[in-house]
C-alpha cells in the first residue's frame, strides 16, 4: 500500500473501510479533490469519537445505500442527526433483479461480481440517478456514502464518480481493489461476515471478494451497452449540468 493509499484511509474505531477518494490523478492533468466525497462500510457501530472525527473532517451529509432490512437491523448512527443530512437510498433493492441470488453466485468470483453489479446498473437505474443527483446538489456535501462492507454498492458508485472526474480506468480499478486491504484486516480482527470463507492475505481477499476483473467487466458493460460512463448516467436521468457539477466538485 502506497502512502497516498494509506493517507486516504480514515481510521475509525467502529468500522474498517472509510476512505477519501481524493488525490487520484486525472487524465490531462490535476487530481481529484480531497474532503468532498468519502466512501465507507457500515456505520452503525461508530463511537462518539468516530462521529466527531468525521464531522471534523468536514462530512455534512451521509447517503446510506443499504437495503431497508439492513437499515432497520443496524441503523446508521447519523440517522437522526442534527449535524448531518442523512439520506437512505436502497441501491440494491430488497427485490431481486432478473437473476436470482443462486444464479449470481455461480462461477468464478469475477463472474459473480459482474452479474451482480451489472444487474444493479441495468435494473436499479432510478436509484443510481437519485444517489448521483443528491451528490450533485449544491451545498449537500461534503458527502459520505456507504453500504455494509464499503465494497460492492459503494464500489460501483465510486467507480462512476471517479470515471466522471476523468480518473484513468486502471486507477479506478485500483481504488476498487484497495478495499481488500481493509476488509482483510476486518477478517483478522474476527469481524468477517459469516458467509466469508477464511483467506490468508489481502491479495487472496481481493481474488475472492473484490476481483479487479469483476469491476473491469462491469465498466466494460457500461461501455458496450451504453457507450460509456457519462452516456450511462445521462441515460438514467442526470442532466449535463449535474454531470458537470459532479466533475467540478471532484476536480481541482
Amino acid at each position: 500500500m502506497t502512502t497516498i493509499e494509506s493517507d486516504r484511509h480514515i481510521l475509525l474505531e467502529g468500522n474498517y473501510n472509510a476512505r477519501d477518494i481524493g488525490g487520484y490523478p486525472i487524465e490531462g492533468g490535476g487530481s481529484t479533490r480531497w474532503r468532498v466525497f468519502l466512501r465507507s462500510d457500515r456505520m452503525d457501530q461508530l463511537t462518539a469519537a468516530d462521529q466527531s472525527k468525521l464531522l471534523d473532517y468536514g462530512v455534512r451529509s451521509v447517503i446510506d445505500l443499504r437495503t431497508v432490512y439492513e437499515t432497520r437491523e443496524t441503523p446508521n448512527v447519523f440517522t437522526a442527526s442534527d449535524q448531518v443530512a442523512y439520506v437512505h437510498c436502497d441501491l440494491m433493492g430488497d427485490t431481486p433483479t432478473p437473476l436470482t441470488a443462486d444464479e449470481i453466485a455461480l462461477g468464478l468470483p469475477a463472474t459473480r461480481i459482474e452479474r451482480a453489479y451489472t444487474g444493479w446498473l441495468d435494473y436499479r437505474q432510478a436509484q443510481f440517478a437519485e444517489v448521483l443527483g443528491r451528490l450533485a446538489e449544491p451545498g449537500f456535501g461534503p458527502s459520505l456514502y456507504h453500504c455494509a462492507g464499503g465494497k460492492d454498492r459503494t464500489g460501483v458508485i465510486s467507480a462512476i464518480l471517479l470515471s466522471i472526474a476523468g480518473v484513468p480506468r486502471e486507477v479506478v480499478l485500483d481504488d476498487y481493489t484497495l478495499t481488500s486491504a481493509f476488509l482483510y484486516r476486518r477478517a483478522l480482527l474476527g469481524a468477517a461476515r459469516p458467509e466469508e470463507k477464511p483467506v490468508s492475505s489481502p491479495r487472496e481477499y481481493e481474488d475472492e471478494y473484490c476481483p479487479r476483473d469483476g469491476m473491469a467487466r462491469t465498466l466494460a458493460h457500461l461501455d458496450r451497452e451504453y457507450g460509456g460512463i457519462e452516456p450511462y448516467v445521462r441515460s438514467i436521468g442526470l442532466t449535463q449540468g449535474q454531470v458537470e457539477t459532479l466533475r467540478a466538485i471532484l476536480t481541482e
